[in-house]
């Protein structure tokens, strides 16, 4: 049997305590094989995806994670941005979110990501954020 290739994912979260329980969560939950690069800010984000200064020569994402509220520049405006660049355009994308507001909700059927996910008060819960990433992981792994 073949193994899977890593994948290759980008964590956009300035919350540290958050990034540690999506680490345990895939340590303990997930099925494949993750390597995360993680930045604290919108700004780093897009500079990592652009591939600019300190982020020159990182290979290829199979998916960006970004949280929502990110500081100096919010996941939604790094999502737009993202998709009017002609190679970055059809990246899949999962938002992340403490809460789902309404405008979240709206800027999720706008922009349209791979899935808007909130992120769990408990570690058990976040079960279904390994499940829900590594399914979208799947789709884009058939259509690419």
């Amino acid at each position: 049997m073949a193994t899977e290739p890593q994948k290759h994912i980008l964590l956009a979260e300035d919350n540290p305590g958050d990034v540690q329980l999506l680490q345990y969560a895939v340590l303990t939950y997930g099925r494949l094989s993750w390597c995360i690069y993680r930045v604290a800010d919108g700004e780093a984000a897009l500079a990592f995806l652009r591939q600019e200064g300190v982020y020159a020569g990182m290979p290829r994402l199979d998916l960006a994670l970004l949280d929502i509220g990110l500081p100096r520049r919010d996941g939604w405006e790094v999502l737009r941005l993202l998709r009017t660049l002609p190679r970055l355009a059809t990246l899949p994308v999962v938002m992340l979110t403490g809460v789902l507001t309404p405008r979240d909700e709206a800027q999720c059927v706008a922009l349209r990501p791979q899935a808007c996910l909130v992120k769990p008060m408990k570690i058990e819960d976040y079960r279904h954020v390994v499940e829900a990433i590594e399914q979208q992981l799947d789709v884009s792994a058939r259509s690419g």
